[in-house]
């Protein structure tokens, strides 16, 4: 009875742990954000006749199943998953599209833009590239290379066991191959990773594996779980290499084999728990190392004919855009060029463009980001900005160069792009405006000429003064006008808003200098506590330091001058450092790491105490340091 009780309760928990139990517990995370979509390849190299999965990822809403098609691929819609949340009163809900991508023919070809509509905000997903290779051998690492997994005999060699699937077993150096580990459990297993894989390979690198995706396959007749772990084999060297055997830990929950002769209870009943439907339910727990079996790999080095001077080892096949903005400045102001390369291969190796050398243009280092278009990182696109400035009138932009070796065609290839037109006006920035000549704060109405008044003829003393019809306006006297005292008295009026005007015009000039004399010293009083700080930051610093220099210096430049506009030519003219070649390059110096830290974004962190130190006896040699 005891036995009886001890089989029925072990038998209704592992039927719970089984239905409770997720294989792997594996499984992405929703995130919070806003609306959007992503699309992505399984693989972005195969061999003819594999399948790709793409998966269109949408997140912040819902949309229909959109149709895709390319030349050259059947695309079908295979399945729709939806996850949602709910973290810290945050719901997040995001739904997963898969279809399946079946090459028709070996080449390279576009996964198109996918347009879709998201909580009324329309998206669209990037362009993929997927490259299928002839399959003119079997894929490496087939069954024969299955290394079966498990201490035990007979039936449990056939539960677990893993293997290296790669395309190609050839390549170049620095070539990204794409090779898939694949964990086989069968489907009458429960097992959980203990960790991730890991690959010690002489003369590869490895990319770091991303979680697995996870199938169910039937192989020889038996169903399997299947993990797929992605990656991608860089060779740094040439020769017959060897990708090593991968172990992978799990910890599997393996059914008990069945009992060739069923138990039978008192008066010859059979034991109702020993039948097969409940031993399926009586497991072994036990460590188990999958091990996939080492594959040869034959790697060719890059060949030396042909190779241009500029080629810095980039290997794949890629693309390049570039665009400029703005494309029309002054001289002295930045522009911005970007530069994207696309394609399949090592974005490692991938370096900026080669910039065409162009007298009157300086170009600062170029800040780089990246994007993958795939779970492993070998396809995707890499972004590169540069700062321009010119020094002097220009109609163009350099030209931009990037070579690399396509392993598929074999050879070198050379991308140019000298498409990005320009207008850059103006004379050279250290030109100083040419001194203007101060106005006139309150200038006099110019009297208008008037006509003298008639003298009138001084009568005989014997004869009579003619008869006037008129009125005379100013009286009637015939004296003259100017002779009369009235006139003089009016004269004080035009006179007293004259020097009203020329009093307010003072003050106002007098108030305005006043406030420009206070907002100049608060600002260098600002200017040395920067300078001062050692937690000031580099950029920061050296912004402080050169507005110092220009805000002292424009005083003794002509009037109207912006300070902002001067640059290290223009401070040593005002100063007259002509004499003086050695402080007149350590000003030039100082303008030149400004602009580096403001156009170039090397900036980050504080500067040693020797560099800050340096800047400041500069300023006290300049005389410009208020002490």
């Amino acid at each position: 009875m005891k036995s009886f009780l001890m089989k029925t309760v072990l038998a209704l928990g592992m039927v719970c742990g089984c239905l409770g139990m997720p294989f792997l517990g594996l499984g992405p995370a929703a995130r919070a954000e806003e609306p959007s979509v992503n699309a992505t390849l399984s693989s972005a190299r195969v061999t003819l006749g594999e399948p790709v999965e793409l998966q269109l990822e949408i997140r912040g809403g819902s949309a229909p199943k959109p149709p895709i098609t390319a030349e050259g691929l059947s695309i079908q819609p295979v399945g729709e998953s939806t996850q949602m949340q709910l973290i810290n009163g945050d719901f997040r809900r995001s739904v997963v599209l898969t279809y399946q991508v079946q090459p028709l023919r070996s080449g390279t070809f576009t996964v198109p833009a996918v347009p879709v509509e998201v909580g009324g905000k329309k998206l669209a997903t990037r362009p993929l590239t997927l490259v299928v290779d002839a399959a003119s051998n079997p894929p490496a690492g087939g069954a024969g290379n299955a290394a079966p997994a498990g201490a035990a005999a007979g039936n449990e060699q056939r539960l677990i066991f893993a293997e290296w699937v790669l395309p190609k077993t050839t390549g170049y150096v620095g070539e990204a191959l794409p090779a898939e580990l694949r964990l086989y459990v069968d489907a009458q297993v429960r097992a959980n990773l203990q960790q991730m894989p890991s690959v010690n390979a002489d003369g590869f690198t490895v990319q770091r594996f991303p979680q697995p995706q996870q199938t169910t396959i039937n192989r020889d007749g038996r169903n399997y779980n299947l993990l797929i772990f992605k990656t991608a084999l860089i060779p740094v060297k040439s020769g017959s290499l060897t990708l090593p055997a991968a172990a992978i830990d799990l910890v599997a929950a393996i059914p008990q084999q069945q009992r060739a002769r069923r138990p039978r209870l008192p008066g010859g009943m059979p034991d109702p728990f020993s039948d097969p439907f409940f031993e399926q339910f009586v497991v072994q727990q036990q460590a188990v190392k999958a091990q996939a079996a080492p594959v040869a790999l034959e790697v060719k080095p890059l060949p030396a004919a042909g190779r241009p001077k500029a080629f810095s080892g980039a290997v794949g096949t890629f693309t390049m855009t570039t665009k400029a903005t703005p494309t029309r400045v002054k001289t002295g102001d930045p522009v911005t060029l970007m530069a994207e390369i696309a394609g399949l291969g090592s974005f490692d190796r991938v370096e900026a463009p080669r910039l065409e050398e162009v007298p009157g243009w300086r170009a600062y280092p170029p800040s780089t980001k990246f994007q993958a278009d795939d779970a492993v990182g070998i396809s995707g696109r890499k972004t590169f900005e540069t700062a321009l400035i010119a020094d002097q009138a220009q109609d163009r932009l350099p030209r931009l160069s990037f070579v690399f070796f396509d392993p598929i065609k074999e050879q070198y290839v050379t991308l140019t792009d000298d498409s990005n037109a320009v207008t850059v006006e103006g004379a050279a920035v250290a030109s100083t405006p040419t001194p203007a000549s101060p106005a006139t704060a309150a200038a006099s109405p110019a009297a208008s000429p008037k006509a003298a008044p008639a003298v009138p003829t001084v009568p005989a003393a014997n004869d009579i003064f003619h008869i006037q019809t008129e009125s005379r306006g100013w009286g009637a006297s015939f004296a003259p006008l100017w002779e009369q005292q009235r006139f003089w008295l009016l004269q004080l009026v035009p006179l007293a808003g004259l020097l009203a005007v020329g009093s307010w015009g003072w003050a106002r000039r007098r108030a305005g200098r006043e406030m420009r004399n206070g907002a100049q010293a608060r600002a260098l009083a600002e200017i040395r506590r920067t300078l001062h700080d050692p937690a000031t930051e580099a950029e920061a610093f050296y912004a402080a330091a050169v507005r110092q220099v220009q805000l002292a210096a424009a005083p003794r430049l002509a009037a109207g001058v912006d300070p902002a506009t001067l640059d290290g030519e223009a401070i040593g003219a005002a100063l007259a450092l002509d004499e003086n070649p050695e402080l007149e390059a350590a000003v030039r110096s100082l303008f030149a790491e400004h602009d580096a830290f403001r156009y170039a974004r090397t900036g980050g962190g504080t500067l040693p105490p020797e560099q800050r130190a340096a800047v400041l006896a500069l300023l006290e040699r300049l005389d410009l340091t208020a002490r």
